[in-house]
């Protein structure tokens, strides 16, 4: 192979070899006999389903690095990037103080690419063998509908890290597609366009959302219909289309309680929490180790070794009203910073990692309605999170709501990445204020930043004879600084 991209895809395809949702992914071009050979039956391609499964929480681990061990470091790398978080020493550190981790030529950009693409083509190689696979049709079904799922969601993240939002970016360069497993012959696709991207998003969740009815998971770490739904929500909701995300946000919670007070208190790492729609299990063999979220924040709970720095800034803690039960979990150490008791490990260092909850399907269907003009319905859904926190009940309107209901997301959801999405897709200015400059994290960024927006791995745009050199608009690459006009 002679691009790069191609070079990334061969380094994911599945092998077979699994025998549990924690088994081991191997790597081979998808056109040799042991990669189709799996797919001969269901039970073959299920095996390679959960071997994408365990990719998507392994990622590059052994690397050496706390920033590169799968999805869940993706999530903190979210979250360092935005306002709210201050971290104190460690990889995520040049995350935090945009050293220029957003760089072509830096470890970040490829590392990401790879991680989504490999995804991607192992997901390829599911779907294109599938429906000849002998096996019962609901199995292939349902095997093809978490791969479609799968395959959506990473082109998703693709598409927002690597340009700026739906709403401004419509025509710009998107992303290399590919819908079909990779071989020594397969060339480097073109970007195309962000709006092709965001239509093989939607295609993709709206095959699975129906391939998906009636599958029954074994393992909460898998996408089942609701899961596929929230996926859904998401992207409308970064698409401005209000009334879609509001129908799947309320479709998604559905059987997912609110997180009671009490739950939420015990440490954010129990995957059977009922208001956990979709998280990554750990156990002593198959786990994070000393780079998972329980061993960066601060709080000295830990069993274990622990990087103990992520902090909250001053300012965001004051945002929290006096007898609102998240703020009891914040204390002032030192005299100088805050940290938080939300994430805590188990005492065997097996706590599982949340990746969605209910209560992002309530805010995402409350921020809808808002921005819709059904202000008396957002506000129902809005206070009933208030009241059950212990937090003062919104009385805003218009605009003011809306900002309003955001706030409450960062509030009840920090630390669950979604911090960064959230400011691009609003189109935010990157805001530091308070003891943020005393920790190195306090640069500004202007709304619609390139420095939002990471650029193309160099090696991509060099071996990809799909792609022109140079900055855009003349060539392919992001640029670097700078902000964008629409």
């Amino acid at each position: 192979m002679k691009t790069y991209v191609k070079t990334l895809l061969i380094a994911g395809t599945v092998l077979l070899g699994f025998s549990s949702c924690t088994g081991f992914l191997e790597t081979n071009p998808s056109t040799s006999v042991a990669d189709t050979e799996v797919f001969k039956t269901t039970q073959g391609a299920q095996s390679a389903l959960y071997g994408c499964y365990f990719q998507m929480e392994s990622g590059d681990g052994g690397a050496g690095r706390q920033d590169d061990w799968g999805y869940p470091t993706h999530l903190m790398t979210f979250d360092a990037c935005g306002e709210d978080m201050i971290v104190w020493g460690g990889w995520y550190t040049y995350d935090y103080n945009y050293w220029g981790h957003t760089r072509g030529d830096i470890f970040k950009a490829s590392a990401l690419w790879r991680f989504y693409y490999r995804l991607i083509n192992n997901t390829n190689s599911i779907i294109y063998y599938i429906d000849q696979a002998e096996g019962l049709q609901a199995d292939k079904d349902h095997i093809k509908g978490q791969a479609l799922a799968l395959r959506g969601w990473s082109y998703f993240h693709l598409i927002r890290l690597f340009q700026h939002t739906y709403a401004i970016a419509k025509d710009m360069p998107g992303v290399p597609i590919y819908l079909e497993p990779t071989t020594d012959q397969t060339e480097g696709a073109p970007r195309g366009t962000v709006q092709a991207t965001y239509d093989r998003v939607l295609e993709d969740f709206t095959q699975a959302e129906t391939l998906l009815q009636g599958f029954v998971r074994s393992y909460k770490n898998h996408i089942d219909q609701s899961v596929v739904r929230a996926f859904l929500a998401q992207t409308y909701l970064t698409m401005n289309n209000w009334e879609k995300a509001a129908e799947y946000a309320e479709k998604a919670r559905q059987n997912y309680p609110l997180t009671s007070n009490s739950v939420y208190q015990e440490g954010f790492n129990d995957l059977s929490t009922a208001s956990w729609m979709w998280g990554m299990p750990q156990t002593k063999d198959q786990n994070m180790g000393d780079y998972s979220p329980f061993a960066m924040w601060a709080n000295w709970t830990r069993n274990g070794y622990t990087f103990q720095c992520f902090f909250l800034s001053n300012d965001f803690v004051n945002q929290f009203d006096d007898g609102d039960i998240r703020k009891s979990q914040i204390y002032f150490v030192w005299n100088v910073i805050y940290y938080s008791m939300k994430f805590r490990d188990t005492e065997d260092l097996t706590g599982s990692i949340i990746f969605m909850r209910s209560e992002e399907m309530l805010l995402t269907q409350a921020e809808a309605l808002a921005r819709m003009g059904k202000e008396a319905q957002a506000k129902e859904l809005l206070w009933q999170l208030q009241e059950m926190r212990g937090a003062k009940k919104t009385t805003a309107t218009g605009n003011d709501l809306v900002e309003a209901i955001l706030m409450e997301r960062r509030k009840e959801l920090y630390g669950e990445g979604l911090s960064w999405f959230d400011m691009i897709r609003n189109q935010k200015p990157l805001t530091r204020t308070g003891n943020h400059v005393s920790y190195g994290g306090g640069k500004q960024f202007p709304a619609r930043s390139w420095r939002f927006v990471y650029q193309i791995p160099n090696s991509e745009i060099i071996n990809n004879k799909s792609m022109e050199e140079g900055i855009w608009p003349a060539g392919d690459q992001n640029p670097f600084d700078g902000v964008y006009v629409p």
